[in-house]
């Protein structure tokens, strides 16, 4: 019986030294802060010496910070807006060029100067040259697409 009584005993020893220890809970890696950088959408009037008709406008339409889109109408040119914001972050923004017929002197000089960069905006620059009123009318009679834009990238 002692036997018996020794062999529990160590059992039930053994068993509560088993279950009363913890094993230590792994440390959670912490979470990576958050990257902040500026992004920098442009729509410019110049290209090289080239500086465009002042009678251009431009709609424009971006994302913020909060993945929005955003609307400005009219903005004179050159238009620059700046925004904090956190990475990875999808940029974009579209929109037309406007202007008033009456407005547009007798040689139009027009072009697309759009980007979007982080800190300084990479620009892509097409068609900037000079046309006769005329010639630039009829010319946006066949290609109005020519005033619109579109421009995303991905930090």
């Amino acid at each position: 019986m002692k036997k018996v009584s020794f062999l529990l005993a160590t059992l039930l020893i053994g068993g509560m030294m088993l279950t009363g220890c913890k094993k230590p809970e792994p440390t959670p890696e912490p979470e990576p802060t958050p990257t902040k950088h500026t992004v920098v959408y442009s729509i410019n009037n110049t290209y090289l010496d080239m500086v465009m008709s002042p009678c251009f406008k431009v709609n424009v339409t971006y994302t913020d910070a909060n993945g929005q889109s955003i609307t400005e109408n009219n903005a004179t040119l050159p238009w620059t807006k700046s925004i904090e914001v956190t990475l990875p972050f999808h940029a974009k923004m579209e929109g037309a060029y406007t202007f008033n017929e009456a407005d547009l002197p007798d040689y139009v000089y027009f072009g697309k100067c759009i980007g979007i960069g982080l800190d300084n905006p990479w620009e892509d620059a097409a068609s900037m040259g000079g046309l006769s009123k005329q010639k630039f009318l009829e010319y946006l009679a066949d290609h109005p697409e020519h005033l619109q834009f579109t421009k995303e990238k991905d930090f």
